[in-house]
């Protein structure tokens, strides 16, 4: 039996049983990387799911010990919820995952607290929100210990003591541990790192140093990664890996991928949104990400108006899908993009072009038509994991003939310019969001399909290096560490 465990449940219920059309997948790139990994559970192994219990009818759904069978496209699998109180849940999730780590994770290879107005500087978390922080984990960690099994593999950074307390609890099998966000640069957040924080740093980096393998995106991740291992931790090279006390871990990049065959399939069925115009004689301009201070949200919107102040001509379609509902940093974040909103679309409007900025979570088909349709799709990721847009776009525009596909840019700190990197002229390009100018240039250079658009050669690789390739090539390695 093989353990999945993240934060979130895969879906959440928002309708109690017997009422149709209550349930809702987890968005995110977690949940679209781990799917097609997920073995269906015939009663005695498979996988078994362990997440938090979210939706507000979960518990209508579960037995009394949090358990369910869902149905997935591979099958069924068993799936565990977790009840945290909503006092350890706020302590957990809003304050340690989201007011600390989110924001200090994405500090790779710029101080942003310090550079924009927006972002948001990490927050020191309290001693209860820390207290709940460890008790949210304590919970998972006993879940899988009850549970047992041969591989637990644990997702992400609301997660990371739970590798130490496994093995602190004598877990039999091999533990995994992935992290979907970056890893910072130790020198670049050490002004948000005081002495209480950066100690609280060094115990989250502990508790993923309890894993046999410890997962990131890319190498530039691995390699900070082992940095801030030996200097907060007492942590010994040995090779890629790293000795703590007398065990072993071993470090190692893994870019994550996409289900790219289900996307193919998927790609040429769905509508444009109908508050989307389409021109034929206009390129399209596609934006679609999380409101979140970590996409480059400001960054894109000003490259549009730049482009429409020095004449360019093209239609624009961004979306941004609202989260962390609540969370107060996405405050400043929201009045920035809804200022620059309007500055483009009053420019759009007075040359006649069509401009769209919604902020609303639109259907999977409608984002498929988006990407399918685009001329240019434009992330600005200021950091990233990976971002799996870009990808999507490959894929997604697959079907079309290789001289009317488009141009993806991305932002040069997200993981796909790295994973990616030699496919500039195959329609994939990094750029930095933080310079307006270059944000400016390389967007009219891709209106005009420079330096190249989506190849046979990029949309290859993203299909050789899809979700399935990335499940397998982490686990293998899980197998052998």
């Amino acid at each position: 039996m093989d353990l999945i465990l993240a934060n979130r449940a895969l879906l959440d219920h928002h309708a109690p049983p017997g009422v149709a059309g209550g349930a809702a997948t987890a968005a995110g790139g977690l949940v679209e990387a781990v799917r097609p990994v997920l073995v269906p559970w015939d009663g005695a192994g498979g996988t078994t799911w362990i997440g938090a219990g979210r939706g507000p009818h979960d518990r209508a759904w579960t037995d009394g010990d949090g358990f369910e069978l869902l149905e997935t496209p591979a099958g069924p699998i068993r799936h565990q919820r977790l009840y945290p109180s909503e006092s350890d849940w706020r302590g957990h999730y809003a304050e340690v995952a989201n007011g600390f780590f989110w924001p200090l994770l994405h500090l790779v290879r710029v101080d942003l607290p310090e550079a924009l107005p927006y972002y948001p500087t990490p927050a020191p978390p309290s001693d209860d929100a820390w207290a709940a922080y460890e008790r949210v984990n304590r919970a998972f960690a006993e879940a899988a210990l009850a549970a047992g099994g041969g591989v637990c593999w644990v997702h992400d950074y609301q997660l990371a003591l739970v590798p130490a307390m496994l093995r602190e609890g004598g877990f039999g099998g091999r533990t995994g541990f992935f992290l979907h966000t970056p890893f910072p640069s130790l020198a670049v957040a050490e002004p948000s790192l005081p002495p209480p924080a950066r100690a609280r740093f060094a115990a989250w980096l502990a508790g993923i140093l309890g894993a046999d393998l410890a997962g990131v995106q890319t190498e530039a991740d691995a390699e900070r990664l082992r940095e801030a291992a030996q200097r907060l931790c007492g942590a010994r090279l040995e090779g890629p890996d790293l000795r703590v006390n007398d065990h072993l871990v071993r470090i190692a990049a893994f870019p994550a991928g996409i289900d790219t065959d289900q996307l193919a399939r998927q790609a040429p069925e769905g509508a444009l949104p109908a508050a989307v115009p389409r021109d034929p004689a206009l390129p399209l301009v596609v934006g679609l990400e999380r409101a979140d201070y970590t996409k480059g949200v400001p960054e894109r919107l000003a490259a549009v108006s730049a482009a429409i102040k020095g004449g360019a001509r093209f239609a624009y379609a961004g979306f941004s899908a609202p989260t962390r509902a609540g969370v107060p940093a996405y405050d400043a974040l929201q009045a920035e993009c809804e200022r620059l909103a309007a500055e483009a679309a009053g420019l759009a409007a007075e040359r006649g072009l069509p401009f769209v900025q919604g902020r609303e979570a639109l259907a999977w088909s409608e984002v498929l038509a988006l990407l399918r349709e685009a001329d240019v799709v434009f992330t600005a990721s200021l950091a990233d994991g990976m971002n799996l847009v870009p990808l999507q776009a490959a894929v997604a525009q697959s079907s079309r003939p290789a001289a009317e596909r488009g141009v993806v840019l991305a932002g040069r700190d997200a993981g796909v310019s790295s994973a990616y990197a030699g496919f500039e002229e195959d329609g994939l390009v990094p750029f930095d969001p933080l310079k307006p100018e270059g944000a400016t240039r390389v967007l009219l250079d891709a209106l005009k399909g420079r330096p190249g658009r989506i190849s046979d050669r990029l949309v290859a690789a993203v299909r050789e290096h899809d979700a399935h390739a990335w499940g397998r090539n982490f686990l293998g390695a899980l197998d052998g560490a």
